[in-house]
């Protein structure tokens, strides 16, 4: 959980997909 996750979070994951978890 960081800086990481957070661009991430909307990168690959998709905004509605948890950080890392």
């Amino acid at each position: 959980a960081g800086v990481k996750d957070r661009k991430q979070s909307r990168s690959k994951y998709g905004a509605k997909r948890p950080k890392e978890a």
